[in-house]
């Protein structure tokens, strides 16, 4: 019997210190926490202030500690640099908890009085296909293009650039990466803001994959328009924004490369990308595929028709068609002797 009744209280034993340890919160484990508002990486042009996108401070109690967070940053804002600032809160049982944001402050471009003697008129651009395998003459001097790092085709050699130019979120990127990584082929995107922000993990994929993603502006305006003194600000902006939403997603500067929404484009244009440290890419082999979608049969009739040494192809992703069509075209110009590339590679 005195054994029995010993067990049952060591069993109700056992039984209250696992309910105490349930229902008790010893204050050493009030571990604190601090979660940034807003962006993490920001990039600001000199002479510009970061202003707090702001930040909370909680315990693992849920306390509120967001009046003691410490912040502190070592930011000169008239310095091209990066910069961090840190915040810093500590809990009840003494542990500190740490978040970090980055400032990167940038040389603020600037609109150059050179630039009102260069020509700003809109221009189309067209292509020039001759659908007989020979490289086309564009629609602009290839060699006067060179002088603002501008180009539409390669070399003269079994080389092909897949270029992919996407603006809305109605769009079949995905499909095509699968394809392109399947054939290890390297292909470069062209991507307005809005795409950028919406497909993190998609833009995470493409640029882990080692594809190149180039500056399509964020809003797909006619650049030209804001090629002025007057707008000048605003077309920065179109630029800028882009680099920024891709480099918070990926941590990494996007690629240098940059295509004219809506194939309109100017002298003047072309020179202030330069100045931005852009390449401008055209292209020389196209067609109508934008207006809506077509067989994957037709698709691959059409870019078959077109390929040359150096082509740079503008497909629009939004076309199932090209997806479709896209394997069987790869592996058509691969028995035929091409080889594919990134255009930052001309």
């Amino acid at each position: 019997m005195k054994k029995k009744i010993l067990l049952i209280s060591i069993l109700a034993l056992i039984i209250i210190v696992a309910i105490i340890k349930l229902i008790w919160k010893p204050e050493t484990n009030l571990i604190p926490r601090i979660n940034l508002e807003g962006n993490k990486i920001v990039t600001l042009s000199l002479g510009e202030r970061y202003k707090e996108d702001g930040f909370k401070a909680t315990d693992s109690n849920g306390d509120n500690l967001t009046s003691e967070v410490r912040v502190t940053n070592d930011i000169n804002y008239e310095k091209v640099g990066s910069y961090e600032i840190l915040y810093q809160v500590k809990g009840n049982d003494g542990v500190t908890a740490e978040a970090r944001r980055y400032i990167r402050i940038t040389e603020k471009p600037y609109y150059k009085d050179s630039y009102d003697d260069i020509d700003n008129t809109m221009r189309g651009w067209w292509s020039g296909n001759k659908l007989d395998h020979t490289r086309p003459a564009g629609g602009a001097d290839i060699n006067e293009l060179k002088k603002y790092n501008t180009y539409f085709m390669g070399k003269n050699k079994k080389v092909i650039y897949l270029t992919f130019d996407e603006g809305s979120n109605d769009t079949y990127v995905a499909e095509i990466v699968d394809v392109l990584n399947k054939n290890d082929v390297k292909a470069t995107f062209f991507f307005c803001g809005n795409f950028i922000l919406d497909h993190k993990d998609l833009i995470k994929k493409i640029a882990d994959s080692g594809h190149s993603v180039g500056n399509h502006t964020d809003n797909h305006y006619s650049m030209p328009t804001l090629a002025t003194r007057e707008n000048f600000d605003e077309y920065i902006q179109e630029i800028k924004t882009v680099e920024e939403n891709y480099y918070n997603i990926t941590g990494k500067n996007m690629d240098k490369v940059y295509r004219d929404p809506r194939g309109e484009w100017s002298y003047r244009g072309l020179q202030i990308m330069k100045d931005l440290g852009y390449k401008s890419f055209f292209y020389s082999a196209d067609y109508l595929d934008f207006k809506g979608d077509v067989s994957k049969e037709y698709a691959l009739n059409e870019m078959m028709k077109r390929y040359h040494n150096g082509a740079i192809y503008l497909l629009h992703p939004k076309n199932k068609g090209n997806y479709e069509a896209l394997d069987s075209f790869i592996k058509e110009m691969k028995k035929l002797g091409f080889k594919f590339d990134l255009v930052k590679n001309i």
